[in-house]
């Protein structure tokens, strides 16, 4: 009975030991043959910006709103400056940043953060100027200025 333990020991080992060398050569097979699907990763020089599909629709929201700005019409850098606004905060909501209001979500921001943070505030007490005091209008060399203070911040988050 020793003798059929052992020899069947060995019949279970051999072909254990035959299973798992068949098992490495297809992995590594597998593994050659799905190396052309691995994604590219590539290390970027200091300061070259990466595009994605985010900061590409980012950008060309911006571009739309820069556009409309240079409409000379009061209406169209109102719009322009409140589109702008509602660009920044859908960008602090994809931050993470918690508040009921964008002036909650902006005050959990510091200046140690974001240099440009005042600049925001300043283009956000503007933007509420406009829609919430009737006859509140600004001139376009302002709606200029306001859309510079977005830019700064939008720019130094690398959001465009």
């Amino acid at each position: 009975m020793s003798d059929t333990v052992v020899s069947l020991y060995e019949l279970f080992r051999t072909v254990f030991i035959i299973l798992d060398i068949i098992l490495f050569f297809f992995v590594i097979f597998l593994f050659i043959k799905s190396w052309k699907f691995r994604p590219k990763f590539v290390m970027s020089p200091e300061g070259e910006k990466i595009y994605t599909l985010g900061t590409t629709i980012l950008k060309e929201r911006w571009e739309s709103i820069i556009g409309r700005s240079k409409i000379n019409s009061s209406e169209s850098i109102k719009a322009a400056i409140i589109d702008a606004d509602d660009l920044v905060d859908d960008i602090l909501k994809r931050m993470g940043l918690e508040g009921e209001s964008m002036a909650e979500r902006m005050e959990k921001l510091s200046a140690g953060d974001f240099a440009a943070i005042n600049q925001l505030l300043a283009a956000h007490h503007i933007r509420n100027r406009l829609v919430h005091e009737p006859g509140f209008s600004v001139s376009h060399e302002e709606a200029n200025k306001v859309l510079g203070n977005y830019d700064s911040f939008l720019r130094e988050i690398g959001a465009i």
